[in-house]
């Protein structure tokens, strides 16, 4: 018989560090945690009273991390959870199917901005990913990494950004051939709008994944984009696809899914940034 305990874990991925918390209510209780980094090294809080774990990351590149958390009852029965996390910044889940379902073992994928997310479609196809930091180049060995540092652009009209990749040093390693375009970088603290002075690297067959839509910046490339090359756009929470032809719905019904997956794991104080008032919808 499957005993169901009242223990429920969150964890929320910040700027630098990570914040574990055991909610319950049960009385008596003790609470531990271990969290593992990027699949190696492990921190751990062991048996406390207070149900809440703050672990500083510092220096460290964090990727991801996964957190077991403890509860011991009064009777001494322990009871774990496990949750892995990505950092907030890298492309989620929904993203990930969606970059897979729309290309093949044969295609290429170039990438603006690089991650633990790299690593993961480098299994499915060929990739480029474009990285301004040099701390990130050659994370994964699978990724083939053009290391763009960041430079002065042409300030288009109205975005008022005028850095961006180093458009040189893209079209040195930029593949002859391009199936999929995912726009993750650079940060959002330096823009991305410099990417409108090169859509001519790029044809209108290409299919475009352009993330973080829910800032309205990132949203508003994506319409530019979608203009240029007269592409419909599919619009998920937090990211658009854009395609020169529809998309069947089975595919989409999959990407939707996975997107809403990935919103519901989201605390409240994450969504209100950009929907301040969904609790009231």
């Amino acid at each position: 018989m499957v005993v169901e305990i009242d223990m429920e874990t969150v964890v929320e991925m910040m700027d630098n560090s990570v914040f574990c918390a055991i909610k319950t209510d049960m009385d008596n209780c003790q609470f531990a945690f271990y969290v593992d980094i990027n699949g190696e090294g492990r921190e751990q809080r062991w048996y406390t009273e207070d149900s809440s774990y703050k672990h500083e990351f510092g220096e460290q590149i964090v990727y991801f991390v996964v957190v077991t958390s403890f509860l011991k009852d009064e009777q001494g029965n322990i009871h774990s959870q496990v949750i892995r996390k990505k950092t907030n910044w890298a492309i989620c889940e929904g993203v990930l199917l969606a970059a897979k379902l729309l290309t093949n073992k044969t295609s290429t994928i170039l990438e603006f901005g690089s991650g633990v997310g790299s690593q993961e479609l480098a299994q499915h196809c060929e990739i480029y990913s474009i990285e301004h930091n040099e701390k990130f180049v050659n994370a994964f060995a699978d990724v083939n990494y053009i290391h763009a540092p960041l430079s002065k652009s042409n300030n288009i009209v109205n975005f008022r950004e005028d850095v961006w990749y180093d458009s040189d040093s893209i079209l040195e390693s930029l593949p002859g051939s391009i199936d999929l375009v995912l726009v993750d970088g650079p940060p959002s603290s330096i823009g991305r709008f410099g990417l409108l002075s090169h859509l001519d690297w790029f044809n209108d067959s290409v299919y475009w994944i352009i993330d973080d839509v829910l800032r309205e910046k990132d949203q508003k490339l994506a319409n530019y984009i979608c203009l240029k090359f007269s592409l419909i756009q599919y619009r998920f929470w937090n990211f658009s696809i854009l395609s020169k032809t529809p998309l069947d719905i089975e595919i989409l019904k999959l990407i939707n899914e996975a997107s809403l997956v990935v919103f519901t794991q989201h605390s409240d104080k994450y969504l209100q940034q950009f929907y301040p008032s969904l609790n009231s919808l």
